[in-house]
């Protein structure tokens, strides 16, 4: 397994940066080791009568751009493995408020070799504009030409490059958050990215490996010179994974580490004033949202409303998130033979469920399900049911969506 070494950057990332110690020095302040998930600016929401809630807005950048792409609001939908598949993106593109959405992470080598279901992670439809695809490897032959590759299909806006998972099969293997350990290597790949391809270049990546080797905002600065488009920082180091906090100061070095592109905050974004403390506390252009999506489909729309208006409505009632489970099963449905469909929905379908207070062993019951028969038994059940105490027109409390848990080499 590659890793940094523990010391200033790793032996790698030393070579790269000799004779240039105050850049890094710079580039790894001690705001990133500070708990930042309590803050004195944390913000409070309140509803009001007409059943709005009422958020402070911070100080909003200007409209986000991705090169020459515009993009209608600053709230993404981020990569998540499993998740975004195309019925999900269609889904939340159709409530409104996305400004682009991210396909789960695409693996070079299979895009290449156009394996089925990398084929199929690649998906798009007219309503699914604009769409980025995300790739992963550590081969600048391998990802250089699977950048290519989509250009030249067409149907995708812009491309971005993969430096955080933290995934030991990926990371490991020097792709994901392992291209944060290989600096020189790492940004010449970006570079020959860039200059292969007229779309649009992204990357998101981590704070960095570990405390000791917090490299963002060097590579935020580094990338910026060789014409990457955006910035995606998640506010946490490969070594933590998912777990503690985000460190919205160490997000905000890399905000002020780049001069013109913008920077999007990611991580603990679970609802809208969350969003307005990320916004206020890093000065970031946009915001990535992922599980909070999971619980809340609604949620993109609120933010654009919010940031209009200063309020924004609940999200869907009961009836509301059935309808919008069974128009995502019937998008799935489209691609897929109906009852593999099914099996593939069950992952998604625990999610809307669960924000739908349906009782624990319905849930369960519902990951059994393998025939249309059995699909429409079980959501007759659902229907009669309804939530737990009963509130099938009000507002829903919000429902906790986990992130992966353990030893981050584990997963």
């Amino acid at each position: 397994m590659r890793i940094c070494q523990r010391g200033p950057l790793g032996t790698r990332l030393n070579n790269f940066i000799a004779g240039r110690p105050d850049t890094i020095k710079n580039a790894i302040p001690d705001v990133f080791k500070a708990n930042t998930n309590a803050s004195p600016n944390d913000v409070a929401a309140h509803v009001g009568a007409d059943g709005l809630t009422r958020v402070e807005r911070p100080e909003f950048r200007g409209p986000v751009s991705y090169g020459s792409l515009k993009l209608a609001t600053r709230y993404l939908l981020s990569p998540l493995a499993g998740f975004t598949t195309l019925p999900f993106r269609r889904i939340v593109r159709n409530i409104g408020g996305v400004g682009l959405a991210t396909t789960d992470l695409v693996n070079c080598r299979a895009l290449l070799s156009q394996n089925e279901r990398t084929m199929q992670m690649i998906q798009t439809h007219s309503e699914d504009q604009p769409f980025a695809v995300q790739i992963f490897g550590s081969d600048p032959e391998f990802v250089t030409a699977a950048a290519q590759f989509l250009e030249e299909r067409g149907g995708v806006a812009t491309i971005d490059i993969n430096m955080g998972c933290p995934v030991n099969r990926i990371a490991g293997a020097g792709s994901g958050a392992g291209m944060m350990c290989n600096a020189g290597g790492t940004i010449s790949l970006v570079q020959k990215v860039v200059e292969s391809v007229k779309l649009p270049v992204s990357v998101k990546m981590r704070l960095g490996w570990d405390d000791d080797n917090l490299t963002a905002p060097f590579f935020a600065k580094e990338f910026e010179q060789v014409g990457v488009c955006a910035i995606a920082i998640h506010g946490r180091t490969r070594e933590q994974g998912f777990s503690g906090a985000v460190s919205r100061p160490g997000i905000r070095k890399v905000v002020e580490a780049v001069e013109n592109i913008p920077v999007v905050g990611n991580g603990d974004v679970r609802n809208v004033a969350d969003a307005a403390v990320m916004i206020r506390e890093t000065g970031c252009h946009a915001v990535s949202i992922g599980r909070a999506a999971l619980a809340n489909p609604w949620i993109f729309r609120q933010l654009e409303e919010w940031e209009r208006t200063g309020s924004y409505s609940p999200a869907g009632t009961f009836e509301e998130r059935l309808q919008l489970m069974l128009r995502q099963y019937q998008f799935l449905a489209e691609q897929h033979p109906p009852e593999r469909a099914i099996i593939l929905f069950r992952k998604m379908a625990h999610w809307y469920l669960k924000g739908m207070r349906i009782r624990k062993k319905l849930r369960g019951d519902f990951q059994f399900v393998k025939t249309t028969d059995q699909f429409d038994a079980i959501l007759g059940k659902i229907r009669q049911e309804g939530p737990v105490g009963g509130n099938r027109t009000g507002v829903l409390t919000d429902c906790h969506i986990p992130v992966p848990s353990g030893p981050v080499d584990k997963w």
